[in-house]
């Protein structure tokens, strides 16, 4: 009888490291190769699988080690050289196999072709390990949907190609406002969501204001002027896990649509599970 796929440790490895950290053909691999498989692309190390399980499980609990002793994140890249050269000592010259490679391939996948924007895929990947690395050093962060109010009237009047031209300046007019260290990612048509590390709801309030009250004057193509409106939701006011903080910073949209639009809404704080 085949052993059942250890779902937890795989995203455990997945949300601990760079959400590029996969390679590209990983849909590929068997199941039962899975983590020998990234073992070897990354340390050239070849185990049968419940070898690299359990050296997987140890390159974890080391990572855990290092922070604490380091007080500060390490990167899962650091615990496993660090793991094979002195723990193992497996490895005398470690050598990390062509990342840039790896990454630029998984990088593409997880990027919103049109305006270049990251994509649902990251969200959902960088979202959990931002709500993860908040719990662990007791942060907060908040987030925030932005909706482009009336862009249908758009694409009727001027068509879809205009449109996307919309889209594609919205999205570089906030890319360009946010730090480096928040992450802009395209949510579904004209919305997009913005994960704010550190950034308690006043905070997340006043830079939502500010990029709305200006990017009202900016004249984009034929001349069209846009406003939007936005909810938003902090960790962990507003909720303890990605699907409550994303309903909670969607219904704050809602009310914002509703209520007149042009305008950025709080979600409800008193909704916390």
């Amino acid at each position: 009888m085949a052993k059942k796929f250890n779902d937890a440790l795989y995203n455990k490895i997945l949300l601990f490291g760079h959400p590029a950290f996969k390679p590209a053909n990983l849909e590929k691999i068997p199941k039962e190769k899975i983590f020998s498989s990234l073992l070897d692309t990354f340390v050239h190390i070849n185990l049968n699988e419940e070898e690299a399980i359990q050296h997987w499980k140890n390159i974890l609990k080391g990572a855990e080690k290092l922070e604490k002793k380091l007080k500060r994140p390490v990167s899962l890249h650091l615990a496993i050289v660090d793991y094979f050269t002195n723990e193992k000592k497996y490895l005398k010259s470690p050598y990390l196999v062509e990342i840039q490679v790896f990454q630029k391939a998984e990088k593409l996948a997880m990027i919103d072709p049109l305006t270049g924007t990251f994509n649902r895929r990251y969200l959902d990947l960088v979202l959990q390990k931002e709500i993860n690395r908040s719990e662990r050093y007791g942060k907060q962060f908040s987030l925030a949907i932005f909706d482009i109010d009336d862009f249908k009237k758009i694409n009727d009047r001027y068509g879809h190609v205009i449109g996307d031209e919309v889209l594609q300046s919205f999205s570089a007019y906030i890319k360009a406002t946010i730090r480096e260290e928040d992450i802009l990612c395209r949510f579904g048509g004209e919305e997009f969501l913005i994960i704010l590390p550190e950034t308690e709801m006043n905070g997340a309030m006043q830079l939502c204001n500010r990029i709305r009250i200006s990017f009202k004057e900016e004249k984009l193509t034929k001349n069209i002027s846009v406003c939007f409106s936005a909810g938003i939701a902090s960790f962990p006011e507003c909720g303890k896990d990605s699907v409550s903080l994303i309903r909670q910073a969607d219904k704050a949209l809602y009310e914002a649509k509703y209520s007149g639009k042009d305008k950025c809404v709080f979600a409800d704080k008193t909704y916390n599970i």
